[in-house]
């Protein structure tokens, strides 16, 4: 009967969760088709396009492609003007590098000029409304991560959140000009804390992935830093980062820090669960087969975790190499110049993992086999 009773509970929990989810997904569909009142800038939905062929467009190195004019009807979806039909114009080309091709039943925030009885003379178009995909998108994410993780699941999305408003406070104190490193520092360990211990609670295998992650993110800044100091910063090209008036190799600190960080705690808390998790299946295992076993487990996820770095930081910048490429950039200068910031960061991300990697399998095993009978997992 105790059985029973709670079974018949977990399934009126469950229920209760899936009903509320399914709510919640509801809302934000019915939000991101209706939301247009929310917003101060006028916003239009396009309900027709005729696009013509404008002209060629070239470059100096030879390259050229097609320029279109888009004439566009649409209506205002808020503001005084609500329901009134306007006109828009449009020029888009075949790579779309400055220039949107738009598409009937699209958003697209605007800027119109009023004559003196407040009526719409003329119309432009200044960005593509995109929080209905995102909206899309974020739904999507949010009911797989639950789905399949379940309690876990819920538990990462609040880790998720809150991870994000840290790190949106991080950016608006990096605009005011605080010390960046210093408080990326505390908000480093803050992500560790959130993200470990809200998702697996407060054991032994969290306490070695903090400091399996610790360790191996402090390495990382310790290497990065010396290579810094010794280099006198040369030979690092900060690219984009020039533009923003503030000490480039100090956000490079930062982006190695913050890059770093997921992929290490990620690493950290697969190797000690694993490790529990073998623990926990034979008590009376040899801390030699325990620590053999970390290490295969270690050998198996640091490549593929080091390509996760590479890939993530070169895919961005795909379009520019494309570019380059097109303008007969050499693949050495392509490397050498204007990818030295991307291969550093993954280098010192890399090493960052490979060190963290032997640091959490150690403490896992002395946590769990220390008074064996006396600790709890």
């Amino acid at each position: 009967m105790k059985i029973s009773g709670l079974n018949s509970g977990n399934y009126r929990h469950r229920a209760v969760v899936t009903i509320f989810l399914v709510i919640l997904l509801l809302g934000a569909v019915i939000f991101a088709n209706n939301n247009e009142s929310f917003y101060t800038r006028p916003i239009a939905k396009i309900t027709s396009i005729t696009e013509t062929y404008t002209k060629q467009s070239g470059d100096i190195y030879g390259n050229s492609e097609k320029i279109y004019t888009q004439d566009i009807k649409a209506v205002v979806m808020n503001g005084v003007h609500r329901g009134e039909i306007i006109t828009l114009s449009n020029n888009t080309s075949e790579s779309q590098v400055f220039d949107t091709r738009y598409e009937v039943r699209d958003e697209v925030f605007i800027s119109y000029r009023e004559d003196a009885q407040k009526n719409i003379i003329s119309a432009g178009i200044l960005d593509l409304k995109r929080d209905r995909q995102l909206i899309y998108i974020i739904i999507i994410f949010v009911f797989l991560i639950v789905v399949i993780g379940r309690k876990k699941g819920l538990r990462s999305l609040a880790s998720v959140s809150v991870n994000i408003m840290i790190s949106w406070m991080l950016i608006d104190l990096y605009v005011k000009r605080y010390n960046v490193i210093l408080i990326t520092a505390a908000a480093s360990l803050l992500f560790i804390l959130i993200s470990i211990l809200l998702v697996n609670g407060i054991n032994n295998k969290s306490f070695a992935a903090i400091c399996g992650t610790i360790a191996g993110t402090l390495f990382s800044l310790l290497l990065t830093l010396a290579v810094i100091l010794v280099t006198d910063g040369k030979g690092i090209y900060y690219d984009e980062m020039d533009f923003l008036a503030y000490d480039s190799t100090r956000l490079f600190i930062v982006e190695v820090i913050i890059g770093t960080l997921g992929g290490i705690i990620d690493i950290a808390i697969t190797i000690s669960s694993a490790i529990n998790e073998i623990y926990m299946k034979n008590p009376d295992i040899e801390v030699k087969m325990l620590v053999s076993s970390g290490r295969e487990i270690g050998k198996d996820i640091m490549g593929t975790m080091a390509n996760v770095l590479v890939f993530a930081y070169i895919s961005g910048s795909i379009p520019m190499i494309i570019l380059w490429i097109k303008n007969g950039y050499s693949t050495f200068n392509i490397i050498n110049y204007n990818l030295s910031l991307e291969v550093t960061r993954a280098l010192t991300g890399s090493i960052g993992i490979v060190i963290s990697i032997p640091i959490t399998i150690y403490i896992s095993v002395l946590l769990l086999t220390y008074k064996r009978s006396g600790v709890k997992t």
